[in-house]
This record gives structure tokens, C-alpha cells and sequence, in this order.
């Protein structure tokens, strides 16, 4: 298992015999220190990139790689991208605005698990959620978000009640002072954030009969300015891809909160995107 410290780390690779190739150019690979510390979303992440680098060692060579310890909301991120500052890979929620300010790799690291939310709710509203059938009975409630996320943008375009928060934290001490009545989490977000806040926020829960179904697919996305960064880690997950790689990786961080899930027994409302 990868064991990878939030503060700025450099990673050489050599070749398979234990020696530099002269002959490649070293890839520098630099991505942010996680917001939120390693939780399993991190390290799925960092394992992704890192499998991507070391299954293209024989045609692209060794790689540097490196933390940035800095702070970053996605959309701190999006401008550093795009101005080719600080850091040149990140993976986010595909999206208009992303697409257009750095090269996608469209191969969807989390095979579309993204795109199915719980909600998190106020253990005292969980009766306004028993008759709630349709978008338009949930669009009856107010939904919260952080301000530059993607889902954020779709519950715009869908005319959905909804607020923001400037900060991540926010979104939960706003959900338990009731201010809104829910926020949809990934379903290997909702468990772990709950857990880790149990103590402070004891009233939160996941909603147990309603999911959501978002269009929404994660991508790793690469600076313009740093296009063979681009070409090596589309090829490596194309490999990834092909010999399952992605699949297995999505099982060993996320395959329990899929069952603790219990899609198949949930109400699933749908958008479009």
C-alpha cells in the first residue's frame, strides 16, 4: 500500500533494474496536498495517479512527483491550473469550466460512482423525506452546497432551492443548525464524513430511503502547459482500464460503503445533467 505524507514530497522512480534512464526526460508530476487530510478519496486518488506513472515507466521513463502544501478550494485549483501555477495534475468532477481550462483525461477513475448521492439530513426533518417521490417533491425542500462545486452548478441549471457555503466545514454546522434541510454526498463520502463528525455534529444522518442519480464523472485533469504529463497518464490509465486495474481499485477503497449503500433498495431520483 502507498504511503504518501501531506507535505511537499519528491518521489524519483528508476527503471525496473534499479537505474536512472538517461534517455527520458523526468516527468514532474505536482498536485495538491489533500484539503482534508489522507481520507480513503485521497489515497484512491493518489494511487490512481501513481499506478498511471509506474505502468508507463518502459515508454515514458522515471517521474518526479511532488505534494504542494498549500490550501486550495476546486476553485483556487482551476485558476492554479489554468495559469500553469503551483500545479499541473488534479482530479475533479468533470465540468464545462474544467474542460475548457485543462486537458481531461476522460477515462472516469471512479467508473461513474460519483453520479449516485445520499443525503445527509437533520435526524429531526427525517420525516419531511417519507413522501418525497419526484424532483419536483424533493425541489419542495432546500438542498446545500459549497460554492464551487460541480454538483452546485446542476442543481442550478435544474431551477433547484437551494444555498451555498464558502467553506466545506460550514455545509455541516449549517445542516445542523437546520438552515437548509439536506446535502448530497457520494456514497463514499456520506459514511466517512458522518463518522469522523459524530462526536460534534450528533444529530446528522444519511436520509435511509432516497438516493439521487447526478450525471457526473471524475477526471484526472493536466495543465495545457504540460502535455506529455497529459499523453503518459491517459496512457496509463488506458492500460488501468483495459487489465481492470481501475475496477480493482475502486472495490478495495469503496466497495463497503457501496453495500452499506443498499442502492437496490432505494427510491432513485434522477437528473439531467
Amino acid at each position: 500500500m502507498l504511503n504518501i505524507k501531506p507535505i511537499i514530497q519528491v518521489l524519483l522512480l528508476f527503471s525496473f533494474f534499479g537505474t536512472v534512464l538517461n534517455v527520458y526526460a523526468v516527468d514532474e508530476i505536482k498536485l495538491l496536498k489533500p484539503l482534508l487530510g489522507m481520507d480513503k478519496r485521497e489515497r484512491h486518488k493518489d494511487e490512481v495517479i501513481f499506478r498511471a506513472l509506474e505502468i508507463t515507466i518502459p515508454e515514458f521513463g522515471p517521474y518526479l512527483y511532488k505534494t504542494i502544501d498549500v490550501d486550495m478550494t476546486p476553485g483556487r485549483a482551476l485558476i492554479s491550473i489554468r495559469r500553469g501555477e503551483l500545479i499541473n495534475t488534479y482530479i475533479a468532477a468533470s465540468s464545462d469550466i474544467w474542460d475548457k481550462s485543462a486537458t481531461a483525461i476522460k477515462i472516469p477513475i471512479r467508473r461513474g460512482l460519483m453520479s449516485y448521492r445520499l443525503l445527509l439530513i437533520h435526524r429531526a426533518n427525517l420525516d419531511k423525506f417519507e413522501n418525497v417521490q419526484t424532483l419536483e417533491d424533493l425541489n419542495m425542500l432546500t438542498a446545500g452546497f459549497q460554492r464551487d462545486w460541480a454538483i452546485t452548478g446542476v442543481f442550478e441549471k435544474a431551477n433547484m432551492n437551494m444555498m451555498t457555503s464558502h467553506t466545506f466545514e460550514g455545509l455541516f454546522s449549517m445542516l445542523e443548525k437546520r438552515r437548509f434541510d439536506y446535502t448530497p454526498r457520494a456514497i463514499y463520502e456520506a459514511y466517512d464524513e458522518l463518522n469522523t463528525r459524530k462526536d460534534k455534529l450528533p444529530n446528522l444522518m444519511v436520509e435511509p430511503h432516497l438516493a439521487l442519480y447526478i450525471p457526473l464523472v471524475t477526471y484526472v485533469y493536466v495543465s495545457k502547459n504540460a502535455p506529455r504529463i497529459a499523453q503518459r497518464i491517459e496512457a496509463g490509465l488506458k492500460k488501468m482500464s483495459a487489465n481492470g486495474d481501475l475496477d480493482k481499485l475502486l472495490d478495495k477503497y469503496y466497495e463497503e460503503d457501496i453495500k452499506k449503500a443498499d442502492l437496490a433498495n432505494r427510491k432513485i431520483i434522477y437528473f439531467d445533467k
